[in-house]
C-alpha cells in the first residue's frame, strides 16, 4: 500500500465520522487493504473521503472511495456503471455508484468483494 498524504491524512478523514460510523469505516478501510494491498491510497480531507486505485488520479486511476456519513458509510465505485452486473450499487451519476455500509456485517457480503475486485480489474485495463 502506498498512501498520498498531499491531500489529508487516513485518521483526520476519520476523525470527520460520527461515533456511529467511524468503526464502520475503519473496518471498510481494512476491508480495502486486504482485498487490494498494493492499492494507492488517497485521503481527500476536503471531501471526507479516501479513494483506493492504481495511481492517485481521482476518476482515471481510483476505483473505490469511501466516505462517512453519520449513520452509514458510502462504498462508492468511481465507475460503478461500468462494472454493476447484479445492480446492487445505488446511485445516478453517469459513472459514479455507490452501496450504503450500515452495519459491519454489510462487509461480509460476497458481491461487494467481487465488486471490488472487479473494478480493480477494470482500472488496470483502462491503463494498459
Amino acid at each position: 500500500m502506498k498512501i498520498d498524504e498531499s491531500l489529508g491524512t487516513i485518521q483526520e478523514v476519520f476523525a470527520k465520522a460520527s461515533p456511529f460510523s467511524l468503526p464502520l469505516i475503519k473496518a471498510a478501510h481494512k476491508f480495502m487493504i486486504e482485498l487490494a494491498p498494493d492499492a494507492v491510497v488517497v485521503p481527500r480531507l476536503g471531501e471526507k473521503s479516501i479513494a483506493y486505485g492504481i495511481g492517485v488520479k481521482k476518476m482515471s486511476e481510483a476505483y473505490c472511495y469511501l466516505i462517512p456519513f453519520k449513520d452509514y458509510v458510502n462504498f462508492g465505485f468511481f465507475h460503478g456503471t461500468e462494472i454493476d452486473s447484479e445492480k446492487i450499487l445505488e446511485g445516478t451519476g453517469a459513472k459514479m455508484r455507490h452501496i450504503k455500509i450500515r452495519t459491519l456485517e454489510d462487509l461480509k457480503n460476497p458481491k461487494l468483494k467481487k465488486l471490488v475486485l472487479r473494478a480493480i480489474k477494470d482500472r488496470r485495463a483502462a491503463r494498459a
